[in-house]
């Protein structure tokens, strides 16, 4: 089921790693036993850093397991595959999801011609005349057992995982997708999402109080988090001197502001090339209260820093942090706008409880 909220999804979707993914060892080992991860990369020799929870290389087809809406053109596209069950447990092997726009269906694929390291990536397309939830999206839970099956597996207070989250994956934008205005119905548009992360199974929605995303705020055309669907805003880049802006042609929001949001002193995004975010979450305090401390660095560079986040970690969307989203997805899009077909990709994803090294260097 997909439902919009007032800044991000809901969504709940499941997955089975038997066809592709990574695995690891019982416990809180981390041995990596992915051999789709070519041994001697950057990604291959991160994920043996002590205190990884998981990887995804997105390097085959196999580890996309596709959920759509049924007796719709994706019949067709998926034609002879079986339509993958979901549901809010995480208990099937769903983890991709396809979407109509335009009357096609469009959902995200492997790439083999275009990644950061390894042999393919995760590749979502933006279509002219699409609506909010453009392209799909890929969705999965932090670790899984041999079976498929969620371990229960979250960051928390109460969890022998600890209370920290590191996580980092590299994105890629054609110009095509930054390079356009998108319109919104009923006002200005609170621009495209990158990854979020959320609440653990079977509680855990990608829109509640318990939620971390990564956007283009409001177009401005700079990495901008938020948290609780943007009732928790996190400024603009402010510990890097980057904050709201209505410069000359008084617009700090929208498309047009891109102009007061120069670099330096912010980090824009750049089109076509692979784009490092790494981020730390650390829970502090007490629940929901303005306490915990949420970072994000974009190659290598500090540019947020806010240790006032609220992270409802006892309410009712789970426990801690325990899935992810990765997807473009644009509140209020309208679908009725023609513009250029957009693209982007994501490639070397990570989940650890330790710091991940920056860069294609090892620490």
């Amino acid at each position: 089921m997909i439902g919009v909220g007032v800044g991000t999804i809901f969504i709940a979707l499941t997955f089975n790693t038997a066809g592709g993914s990574s695995f690891f060892s019982g416990g809180l080992e981390t041995a990596i036993e992915d051999p789709e991860i070519p041994p001697g990369t950057a990604l291959a020799q991160k994920c043996a850093q002590p205190g990884v929870v998981n990887c995804f290389g997105f390097d085959s087809a196999n580890a996309l397991h596709y959920a759509w809406p049924a007796r719709t053109v994706c019949d067709e596209a998926f034609k002879g595959q079986r339509n993958q069950q979901f549901g809010r447990d995480r208990e099937g092997s769903g983890n991709t999801f396809a979407v109509v726009q335009n009357d096609q269906c469009v959902f995200p694929e492997i790439d083999s011609k275009t990644f950061h390291s390894g042999f393919g990536s995760l590749k979502i397309t933006i279509p002219f005349n699409s609506s909010a939830d453009s392209g799909g999206y890929f969705s999965e839970v932090f670790k899984r057992n041999r079976d498929g099956r969620p371990l229960g597996t979250y960051i928390g207070p109460e969890s022998p995982w600890g209370k920290v989250l590191y996580f980092q994956f590299y994105q890629k934008f054609d110009n095509d997708f930054l390079s356009t205005d998108f319109r919104c119905l009923e006002g200005d548009c609170g621009g495209w999402k990158q990854a979020i992360w959320y609440g653990n199974p079977p509680n855990g929605n990608s829109a509640s109080s318990l939620e971390v995303t990564l956007n283009n705020g409001w177009q401005r055309g700079v990495p901008q988090v938020y948290g609780q669907i943007g009732a928790d805003y996190y400024g603009v880049q402010d510990v890097r001197g980057c904050i709201y802006n209505r410069g000359a042609n008084a617009t700090g929001s929208g498309f047009e502001s891109r102009v007061n949001y120069s670099e330096p002193p912010c980090i824009r995004y750049k089109a076509d090339q692979w784009m490092e975010f790494t981020g730390r979450i650390e829970i502090r305090g007490e629940n929901n209260q303005p306490a915990s401390r949420v970072q994000l660095w974009v190659d290598g560079k500090l540019a947020v820093d806010y240790n006032q986040a609220k992270i409802d970690w006892a309410g009712s969307s789970g426990n801690g942090f325990g899935q992810f989203l990765l997807s473009p997805y644009h509140t209020k899009k309208d679908g009725s706008q023609v513009h250029p077909t957009g693209h982007t990709w994501y490639d070397d994803l990570i989940i650890s409880t330790q710091p991940i090294s920056m860069g294609d260097v090892v620490n």
